[in-house]
């Protein structure tokens, strides 16, 4: 009977166990007649080796081997193979279970159904043999016991009771750690494996750096126990499981990997305490379950090409202007993301593929591919020789083993690009509960501050707000909002308007915002996107200019060994971003294009080339782009060739500072609202400066206010023109 207190990791805890192990092992030889195992089990040894890749298998004992008692036989429905491996002190041997082979056919009938989802088992093969340690059996085995309970013929049940008493004596040590440890919610580094069988439902706990508290939820597929191989035991003392979740790759959902390493630990840990916990020994599971599944529901409603907002760490203790200034614009895009997720078919969710790696159908004796190699071979030397391929760096890509430059990415028809949630709902599959409770805590996107990829937490995710207060109050002459919002409503609701004759050309709209620095061309872009609620992505050109320098030498020598009359086009970032773009229905910006795309000329044929390759992307693109430039005479003349309207702003006048100075100082309300009066805002009216440096010089007399806890005063902007611009106001 098992003790009614956990057992302590101490020396004594260890041998209770051991004793505890032999006490199985010894009632099992009692129900299992001796009889009966030499009529029905037929040992086999590892005898001397023939060759080096297999074990060579006797009817003899080797001498010299330490045995508890005599097991001798010569009869075949279970074929019970042994090794023989040197004690620690090298002067006698011992022998250990190698493998167990059924070669009865009710038997293994009965054994298909034990094992069923395992190790891939198909009936219709004669082979089944179960290697040593045999964890399956231990998984299964009230499922085993049962299955011997019900069986009807005699013969069949005898061998099955054979067949339990030889793998129970091998995991008598695993029974005694379920008993003493397992039932008390304890467990050892080198029995873990005994809590995580293939097709467990785990708990995987929030990593340290998420957010919320809420982690994930797996399906065990496969268990890779350290202690397997010792050698690598000593250097890598950690578990491997191997899971399956469900996740959206860009099209659809799907069952996916996912491999959770397990370090080692000293003495006895608490079950519920470790980063990854079976479900039936999760504290509050019901609620942790109810809250993964409302969260998977919000997955599987995000799942598609969605422009959202995504909320700063640690948002709960931020106020509300702090929380809305850190809050990202992401675009959720598994299908474009560089790290797309990989998915297998949606049904092996709730049917996955287990594995135990112990179970096997293939004949123990049959040999290796290639054939056996004699004992006297060198294991240095290669076994095969094939004959490697040579890549020849001059051959034409049409030549063996050429490698043909990528392929560029272009803008495809794709039925789940739609850019709206509403036109991905009909695309998506409906998800039982087990789907929704395994779908992942986080979804590929790009941030559009920081432009780059990366992984969003679900539970931080929010819908983007719509706001036309940064439109309403842009500072432009009269009529030239009118005319700008009137082009963009035109494109939105018909994007034939502007295109081409030629099917397939054009259908986007290129406006080139022109004038001074400061007067409001960038804020107009950033405020027609927040307009008309539209993703906005920034390209900067200097980054594609030097990686036209860098791909310049190699692109010359590949051209001139094409035989393509056209040179090829690279896969590289331009095209990427106005691909992107254009399938997010976005708003593209170029900022201070001038700098990269001047007149075309002899001097730089990096810049020609780069020049070339944007009005090539532009007489295609279908969405809409701004372009600024504080000096629109230096273009290349072609650029205005595909430029549907040209707006030139005019500097700053007083009208216009006084509401740029309103618009900015006016920001913040309640106790940090700025004590600006309307005469001391006629005096800020009435320098000349520009709008970049009005709201620079906000921002600094903002920081310094808020140092005091107090809202801006007109002796802050003093303080800081004087400092920061040489001003005596």
């Amino acid at each position: 009977m098992p003790s009614d207190k956990p057992l302590q990791d101490d020396d004594e805890s260890y041998s209770i166990i051991e004793r505890l192990a032999d006490a199985i092992r010894i009632e099992d030889d009692l129900h299992a007649g001796t009889e009966d195992r030499q009529r029905l089990v037929q040992d086999l040894y590892e005898g001397p080796k023939k060759c080096q890749c297999c074990l060579n298998w006797v009817h003899e004992m080797p001498p010299d081997v330490e045995v508890d008692q005599d097991n001798e036989d010569c009869t075949y429905p279970l074929i019970v193979r042994r090794r023989v491996l040197a004690t620690m002190n090298g002067n006698k041997k011992r022998i250990e279970l190698h493998s167990i082979e059924i070669r009865h056919p009710q038997v293994r009938e009965v054994l298909f159904d034990v094992f069923e989802g395992y190790d891939n088992l198909v009936k219709e093969v004669k082979f089944l043999i179960f290697k040593a340690p045999f964890r399956p059996f231990f998984w299964r085995w009230d499922r085993f016991n049962a299955a011997i309970d019900k069986e009807e013929s005699e013969v069949v049940k005898t061998i099955l009771i054979q067949l339990r008493s030889l793998v129970r004596a091998d995991l008598a040590e695993a029974f005694a750690v379920k008993d003493e440890l397992v039932s008390h919610g304890i467990i050892t580094f080198k029995h873990l494996w005994t809590i995580f069988p293939p097709g467990e439902l785990v708990y995987e706990t929030p990593r340290i750096t998420r957010q919320s508290n809420l982690g994930d939820f797996f399906i065990v597929t496969e268990v890779e126990a350290p202690h397997d191989d010792p050698e690598r035991y000593q250097r890598h003392p950690r578990y491997h499981l191997f899971c399956t979740g469900t996740s959206w790759n860009g099209s659809s959902f799907g069952a996916t990997n996912d491999n959770i390493s397990l370090s080692s630990f000293k003495g006895t840990r608490k079950i519920a305490d470790m980063r990854v916990v079976p479900v039936k020994y999760l504290e509050d599971a019901a609620a942790i379950k109810a809250r993964c599944l409302e969260r998977g529901k919000r997955h599987h409603e995000l799942a598609g090409i969605t422009y959202k907002a995504y909320l700063p760490e640690k948002a709960d203790e931020m106020s509300e202007s702090e929380r809305k200034q850190h809050t990202n614009r992401i675009m959720l895009d598994s299908r474009n993301c560089p790290r797309r997720t990989f998915t297998r078919h949606l049904s092996e969710v709730n049917k996955p593929q287990l594995y135990t790696e112990l179970i096997t159908q293939a004949p123990v004796d049959a040999a290796p591919p290639g054939g056996h190699r004699p004992l006297e071979d060198n294991p240095l030397r290669p076994r095969y020789r094939q004959p490697i391929p040579v890549h020849d760096h001059d051959a034409p890509y049409d030549e063996p083993y050429a490698r043909p430059p990528p392929r560029p990415l272009v803008v495809e028809d794709d039925p789940m690009a739609t850019g709206t949630e509403d036109g991905d709902k009909n695309k998506k599959q409906v998800l039982d509960e087990l789907e929704l409770l395994l779908l992942s805590s986080y979804m590929h996107g790009y941030c559009l501050k920081e432009r780059k990829w990366d992984d969003f937490e679900v539970d931080r995710i929010i819908d983007v707000e719509k706001n036309t207060k940064p439109f309403d109050s842009l500072v432009l002459p009269n009529g030239y909002k009118d005319l700008i919002l009137s082009f963009v409503e035109n494109q939105l609701k018909d994007g034939e308007a502007f295109d081409d004759v030629i099917n397939g050309k054009g259908g986007g709209l290129v406006m080139l915002l022109a004038g001074d620095p400061g007067v409001g061309k960038t804020m107009t872009a950033e405020s027609v996107a927040e307009k008309i609620h539209a993703p906005l992505v920034k390209m900067e050109l200097s980054d594609l200019l030097k990686d036209e320098q860098d791909r310049m030498p190699e692109r010359r020598r590949r051209d001139s060994r094409s035989r393509s009359p056209v040179s090829s086009r690279d896969d590289d970032e331009l095209t990427k971003t106005f691909s992107l773009a254009a399938k997010w229905k976005a708003v593209l910006l170029i900022d201070e294009c001038d700098m990269y795309l001047e007149k075309r000329s002899d001097d730089s044929p990096e810049r020609n080339r780069l020049v070339a390759r944007f009005l090539r992307e532009l007489e295609y693109y279908p969405s809409l782009l701004f372009l600024t430039t504080n000096r629109e005479r230096v273009l290349d003349p072609a650029i205005y060739s595909r430029i549907h309207l040209t707006i030139n702003y005019p500097a700053l006048d007083l009208s216009s500072r006084l509401a740029i100075w309103k618009t900015f100082l006016g920001m913040e309300e309640g106790e940090f609202a700025s004590t600006v009066t309307d005469e001391e805002f006629d005096t800020l009216a009435s320098i000349e400066t520009n709008g970049r440096r009005i709201k620079n010089i906000t921002k600094t007399a903002r920081m310094m206010a808020k140092r005091y806890d107090r809202g801006i005063t007109f002796e802050d902007i003093r303080n800081v023109m004087r400092i920061t611009e040489g001003l005596q106001i």
